[in-house]
C-alpha cells in the first residue's frame, strides 16, 4: 500500500494519530529533507523526495509490494503531491491521509472562519488577480516569485481596501504572523516561507 500522509503545517505535533501510526509501520518513507528530519526514530529506509516526480513515481510503481509512505507538509490534497500521485497510481494501491493544512492553521490563528473561502496558489503559474481579488476571503499558497509584495502591489493597482495576513514558518518556533493593509505589508523587507490571506476590510 502507498500512503500519502499530510504532516500538518510544520511541527510534527500537528500530525494525526493515524498518519503517525502509518508512518512508523512503513518499510520506506519518502519526503522532503526537512519533513524526513521531523520523523525521529524511524526504523525503515528514508528516501529524500526528488524534484523529478516521474522518478519518484517510477520507484513507487516498482515497489508496490512494499509498504511505502510519502509524507508532505500540510494537506497533500491542497496544492500538494496528492494530486500527482492519485492521477498516476491505481487507487486500489493508494491511501491518502489528510493533514492540517497551513490554510486551516492560519485561519485558526487569526480567529476567522473558513466559510466561503477561495483557495488558490501562485506555484508555477500566473494568477488571475482580477478573479482572485473579486472574492471576499482568499487564501493563497505562495512561492518565491509571487508572494506578499506582488499580491499587495496588485491590490494597490486596483485601489482595493483589503486586509492582508502573511503567515510565515507556521507552527515552527520562528513563526511570524503579520497583519496590515497593502502599504504596511510592502514596508516589510522580506518574508520567509508563507501563506497569504486576503480579506475585505470590515
Amino acid at each position: 500500500m502507498i500512503n500519502i500522509i499530510g504532516l500538518g503545517p510544520g511541527e510534527f505535533d500537528y500530525i494525526t494519530k493515524l498518519g503517525e501510526k502509518l508512518i512508523y509501520s512503513s518499510d520506506i518513507l519518502i519526503g522532503g529533507k526537512r519533513n524526513l528530519e521531523s520523523v525521529e526514530d524511524f526504523k525503515g529506509e528514508k528516501i529524500v523526495l526528488s524534484t523529478n516526480l516521474k522518478e519518484v513515481l517510477e520507484y513507487i510503481k516498482k515497489n508496490l509490494h512494499k509498504n511505502i509512505s510519502v509524507i508532505a507538509s500540510g494537506d497533500p490534497s491542497i496544492y500538494g503531491i496528492g494530486k500527482y500521485l492519485s492521477n498516476n497510481i491505481d487507487h486500489k494501491n493508494l491511501n491518502i491521509v489528510s493533514g492540517i493544512s497551513s490554510l486551516q492553521y492560519i485561519f485558526s490563528k487569526i480567529f476567522v472562519d473558513m466559510n466561503d473561502i477561495y483557495i488558490t496558489s501562485s506555484h508555477g503559474k500566473t494568477p488571475d488577480f482580477d478573479y482572485i481579488l473579486s472574492h471576499k476571503k482568499v487564501c493563497m499558497v505562495t512561492d518565491d516569485k509571487i508572494g506578499p509584495h506582488k499580491i499587495c502591489k496588485e491590490i494597490q493597482k486596483r485601489n482595493l481596501n483589503k486586509v492582508i495576513v502573511v503567515g510565515e514558518n507556521l507552527s515552527y518556533d520562528n513563526e511570524r504572523i503579520t497583519i496590515g493593509k497593502a502599504e504596511e505589508i510592502l514596508e516589510v523587507e522580506k518574508f520567509e516561507m508563507n501563506v497569504v490571506v486576503i480579506l475585505d476590510e470590515k
